[in-house]
């Protein structure tokens, strides 16, 4: 048993067929799901993924990706803590935030301001945060640890498709409870990622997808769907020489850790 603990099951190319994908996740042991979300337009899209995805158990984010944080970044964090408090056990963490400076960064001061607004409330709602890190671990650092301190070490969370290296893993480490996301990136480059991996505290692994996006090099040039994470998940287990087995529970535990 798996589970994906970040996919975009609501993107159209995926319930576009929604049969099919779901039959290949269950053939490959892909149970459960976590739906990171992305702008006030994507809510309502995760919500009608539990009923196109009925055999699988489906649970729902919270959040405004650092890609969307645009002139009108207050509203849609307005709109999206209404959406909230419409339903609080609907949502099983706040994410996708965080920092991306790959795509565009003029807009690195609202971004934080967004990723603090939203470290806030998943303090104030006893949730964990999934953390977009792109070309950006120098300037969500600082963010992060002045973060803890505001709140008393209570932020907790998960580096969602983790890309940092040993120094990045160490730091991380140092502020907390958080998680490191392994998901398709990891099979592009062993013999760079796999060192990584090796020094990430077991206790502190998630496994995902990012489906449709970042398709394990297995699958490449195919488009990124649950099933495929069992390739992640047995390209972990061959780097910390362990059983599927033994992954599967050690992974299970972790998820259920940080979100409940």
């Amino acid at each position: 048993m798996w589970i994906d603990t970040h996919c975009h099951l609501y993107d159209a190319s995926l319930v576009e067929r929604k049969e099919a994908v779901q039959e290949n996740a269950l053939a490959h042991g892909v149970v459960e799901l976590l739906l990171p979300n992305i702008d006030v337009h994507s809510v309502e899209k995760m919500a009608a993924a539990v009923d196109q995805f009925p055999a699988l158990t489906v649970r729902q984010m919270i959040g405004l990706h650092p890609c969307y944080v645009k002139e009108d970044y207050q509203n849609q964090l307005d709109a999206l803590k209404a959406e909230y408090l419409k339903d609080p056990s609907r949502f099983c963490a706040v994410g996708e935030i965080g920092l991306d400076l790959y795509w565009d960064q003029s807009t690195l001061d609202i971004q934080i301001d967004a990723l603090n607004q939203q470290i806030d409330w998943s303090v104030e709602w006893g949730l964990p945060i999934a953390l977009h890190v792109r070309n950006s671990f120098k300037e969500i650092f600082p963010v992060l640890e002045e973060a803890q301190i505001r709140h008393s070490g209570k932020v907790r969370g998960v580096f969602h498709c983790f890309s940092g290296g040993k120094k990045q893993v160490n730091r991380a480490l140092r502020l907390g409870e958080f998680y490191f996301g392994l998901g398709g990136v990891i099979t592009y480059n062993r013999a760079a990622t796999d060192p990584v991996i090796k020094n990430i505290p077991r206790d502190r692994i998630l496994l995902e997808t990012d489906a449709p996006y970042l398709t394990p090099s297995a699958f490449k040039g195919e488009k990124n769907e649950p099933a495929f994470m069992a390739e992640v998940a047995h390209t972990v287990a061959e780097v910390l020489e362990v059983a599927p087995v033994e992954l599967s529970a050690l992974c299970a535990t972790n998820t259920r850790n940080l979100f409940g």
